[in-house]
């Protein structure tokens, strides 16, 4: 698995396997190791940092934008404890400065000159913080999306809402550095993997008609698929829930398609062959590819695009305006970057949009999505019930039928984050309140401020007569 692989799926993954090694002794070599690595990330000057990654480890050198885009948003982190340790590896707890995240950081070493890896995986927060009264919450909330603005840290927009009463909706940074555009609630940011709820619900709408069953195999639906284990072996429920063993579609075949169509069925030419990671069924594992196959199904099913699909089936009831597969809209798009401001950050080339995700939406347009998809206006109640239970463990999560099920201090929420290089995204639906975070930045970015909101908000809502300040549509 390649760093950026593990990075995009640590923070579910990471927790539960991390914790199955047992603590010992630390090396002298590796305690050294993690001592310069923290020094070197946590200098004021990044190209401190930049030069310590090229100078120890030239192999991660590719991702130094990602970390350096990760020592901004947290303005540095701090060691709790060293977890792990072999030889050549060490693994240690630390947290954000700048916010309550905890995450691991993980190094392996051959010898005193080199560092060969440097991964970062997300950790659940064991301390409980104290949750505050609506008032007071939306006001600190607003307060930290201004600081961390202001700070360079966040760059995005956040929608909190009870009900259809929006109770927060603010914007901080930057949608186009070189014309200064300022990003807006309005502003449309890639949503990254946000969209796979979009080919969920698509799906659990055909198996309500009876066009699609959930424990068919992807024979049934893709009679001409070419790997035998899969097209027999897997089901839908396994694609949903990740437990199909289908793998990713990023790597050197995706990388150099730049240009190329994305379109469901060329993925599946691509890939088709290859052989489920692990028998279907038997455990969880993230597979972009998996939502590939579910868009190339609807596609089968459906006899339209997956493009027209989404109109018909999503975008259109929701009264999704703002949404597109792709960049080109007519309303104001936030352009992705990668690094840190410090060191001069990179513009990069717009996502297309996938049944796996990476669609372009704005807060007010998702928080329309979870209304409906909330008041059965998407699927029956008793299917949002059966997709919001938890099918299978994912770290310190569960997984459902296409969405995940996590818990934020204690309460439990449902929804999907999403992240790929320069854009980062969350939306969490918790029985009251619903929270929604777009970024043109990296992980974690959203996830940060997604944590901070959801962590505070009290556990029932109370009636607001008025809508939010204007203030809170700061730019």
């Amino acid at each position: 698995m390649r760093r950026r692989d593990f990075f995009l799926a640590a923070s579910l993954a990471f927790a539960a396997n991390g914790a199955c090694a047992q603590p010992g002794a630390a090396p002298d070599l590796m305690r050294a190791w993690l001592e310069r690595w923290l020094r070197a990330f946590n200098d004021s000057d990044l190209a401190v940092y930049k030069a310590f990654v090229a100078r120890t480890a030239p192999a991660v050198l590719a991702y130094v934008d990602d970390d350096l885009s990760v020592r901004e948003t947290t303005g540095g982190l701090d060691l709790l404890a060293v977890e792990t340790t072999t030889a050549d590896s060490i693994t240690a707890l630390v947290k954000d400065r700048a916010w309550d995240r905890r995450s691991r950081v993980y190094l392996t070493a051959s010898g005193e000159q080199r560092l060969d890896d440097i991964t970062f995986a997300g950790a659940p927060m064991e301390t409980a913080i104290p949750r505050l009264k609506q008032a007071a919450a939306i006001r600190t909330a607003r307060d930290k999306i201004r600081l961390e603005g202001a700070a360079g840290r966040f760059s995005g927009a956040s929608l909190v809402a009870a009900g259809r009463q929006v109770l927060l909706s603010a914007a901080q940074g930057l949608a186009d550095e070189a014309a200064q555009t300022p990003n807006r609630p309005n502003t449309r940011f890639c949503i990254g993997s946000m969209g796979k709820m979009f080919t969920a619900v698509a799906v659990m709408q055909d198996v309500e008609a009876g066009r699609i069953r959930l424990d068919a195999p992807v024979r049934a639906y893709l009679p001409d698929y070419p790997n035998p284990i899969v097209a027999e072996r897997v089901t839908i429920r396994h694609l949903l829930t990740h437990t199909g063993g289908t793998g990713d579609i990023f790597g050197p075949g995706y990388d150099g398609r730049v240009g190329a169509s994305a379109e469901p069925a060329e993925l599946v030419r691509l890939y088709g062959e290859r052989p489920p990671q692990f028998e279907p069924g038997s455990r969880w594992g993230y597979s972009n590819y998996g939502f590939v196959l579910l868009g190339r199904i609807l596609e089968r099913v459906g006899e339209r695009p997956y493009a027209a699909l989404l109109d018909a089936k999503i975008l259109g009831p929701c009264a999704m305006t703002a949404t597109s597969l792709g960049a080109e809209h007519a309303g104001s798009t936030a352009r992705a970057y990668a690094g840190a401001r410090a060191t001069g950050l990179k513009a990069l080339p717009a996502y297309v949009g996938l049944p796996a995700g990476g669609a372009y939406s704005t807060v007010e347009d998702m928080h329309a999505f979870a209304l409906a998809l909330q008041a059965g206006g998407l699927v029956r109640p008793e299917t949002l019930k059966a997709m919001t239970e938890p099918q299978v463990a994912a770290g310190s999560g569960h997984w459902g039928l296409g969405l995940a099920i996590r818990e934020r201090n204690g309460l439990r929420y449902y929804g999907h984050g999403g992240a790929a290089p320069g854009a980062n995204g969350d939306l969490a639906i918790f029985p009251a309140f619903t929270t929604i975070t777009l970024c043109n930045r990296g992980h974690p970015a959203a996830a940060c401020l997604a944590d901070f909101i959801g962590v505070r908000l009290p556990i029932e809502a109370s009636v607001v007569s008025h809508s939010p300040k204007a203030g809170d549509r700061s730019h």
